[in-house]
């Protein structure tokens, strides 16, 4: 259980975070701790010695909680040997036709994966194959709040925050509405400059970084449809929401539908593009990468992982705690609860966002926002029904601090 000896953040956390705001290139606002490395399933410990809930999960990266017996197992194994890391495109190890495989047993239709290390890397990858031999392409197209990774090809179809890209030379790209008006919007687009001029149309089929909506089944069908019969190379994007998480191992099979490519990160631990055979290039080094998925490690805690979703039949648990949170946060009355297995978010007053993100830390909980006033509750497959409960009493609480 939440367990708080320190004021958030302690005297340790509040030390380093001061020298990484200094230091760290990159500095965002991240919680107000620094973690240990300790913990067990949905609860993790700061070097301060408090004991946190996480309904972050790391940004869905981390499925399976905090030192799962299975997975340090795995660690130790691989803790014997060296290196841990190969050149993957020119040196491979038996571990990569293994994660391919386990890819593969999950993704029916598909018969090819290229491995990489992130998932703005599987999204580079997948627009690469996908424009590949589209010699007429002009632009892309993308959703209204997309947010598909931070390198310039995947900002070129971001639609998120204006942060992100501003100050870029990014690709052409077009975007749709995130609404059953996009199918229509793409028909145009096609009827104005052809369909060979459309390079390919991504989708994630629940938004992250943009406020964790749902599309709905007209929008993504409609939109597939007319892909289908122009001809045109349709991308889901699976980083955040795949893997398990919507309570399928991808959010795109909510909808009864097989994209031509796919992308893949986060609890996998490693990327993957995954498609169809005939959408990679043939000519030997076309798409590379140096590492190529190559941490031995992560490959194999990435297979152990789905796995242990089958083992444990947490896809069918995910679904089943997925609606139980949603019924509670409706209990609290909070507007706009929504969301797929454990994938689930709700939206506050103007302003209020990073307040209730912060106070929520404060008392033992973490969870993450989104969108511009949305916050994401996201916890590992293993959380337990008395966890959840702990946690909405902590959202509960925060709620009537903050009106």
């Amino acid at each position: 259980m939440i367990k708080l000896k320190t004021k958030i953040p302690g005297l340790r956390s509040t030390r380093i975070l001061a020298g990484l705001k200094k230091k760290n290139g990159g500095w965002g606002e991240p919680h107000p701790l620094v973690l240990s490395g300790k913990g067990k399933g949905a609860y993790c410990e700061d070097i301060d010695g408090n004991v946190f809930l996480d309904f972050a999960c790391q940004i869905a990266s981390n499925p399976l909680g905090y030192n799962h017996p299975e997975l340090l197992k795995v660690v130790s194994d691989y803790n014997k040997r060296f290196p841990l890391k190969y050149a993957g495109q020119d040196f491979t190890i038996e571990e990569h036709l293994d994660m391919i495989e386990s890819i593969l047993g999950i993704s029916p239709g598909m018969n090819q994966v290229f491995l990489s290390n992130s998932g703005a890397e599987a999204v580079e990858n997948a627009i690469k194959i996908a424009m590949h031999d589209r010699n007429k392409k002009k632009f892309t197209v993308s959703f209204q709040g997309a947010f598909h990774g931070r390198t310039l090809g995947a900002l070129s179809l971001h639609h998120s925050k204006p942060v992100h890209r501003e100050g870029y030379i990014l690709e052409p790209n077009k975007e749709l509405p995130f609404s059953d008006l996009a199918g229509d919007e793409l028909q145009e687009t096609i009827k104005q400059h052809g369909a060979d001029a459309v390079a390919f149309v991504i989708l994630e089929h629940l938004q992250g970084e943009g406020g964790y909506r749902i599309p709905s089944d007209k929008m993504v069908k409609g939109v597939y449809s007319i892909c289908k019969k122009n001809g045109i190379p349709y991308i889901a994007d699976e980083v955040q929401a795949g893997i398990g998480r919507t309570g399928k191992w991808w959010s795109f099979e909510h909808y009864g539908i097989k994209p031509d490519i796919f992308s893949s990160a986060k609890a996998l631990q490693v990327g993957a593009t995954v498609a169809r055979k005939g959408f990679f290039p043939d000519e030997p080094g076309s798409i590379s990468s140096t590492w190529g998925g190559g941490h031995a490690l992560d490959l194999a805690v990435g297979m152990k992982t789905i796995e242990l979703i089958k083992k444990h039949k947490l896809l069918e648990s995910n679904r089943k705690n997925g609606d139980y949170i949603k019924k509670r946060l409706n209990e609290l009355r909070l507007e706009g609860v929504r969301g797929r297995g454990l994938a689930i978010a709700f939206d506050l007053e103007n302003g209020k966002r990073d307040k209730f993100v912060l106070e929520c830390a404060r008392h033992g909980l973490l969870v993450l926002g989104c969108g511009i006033n949305s916050v994401r509750v996201i916890p590992p497959y293993v959380i337990k029904k008395d966890e959840i409960d702990e946690g909405i009493d902590v959202i509960g609480k925060v709620v009537k601090i903050l009106r």
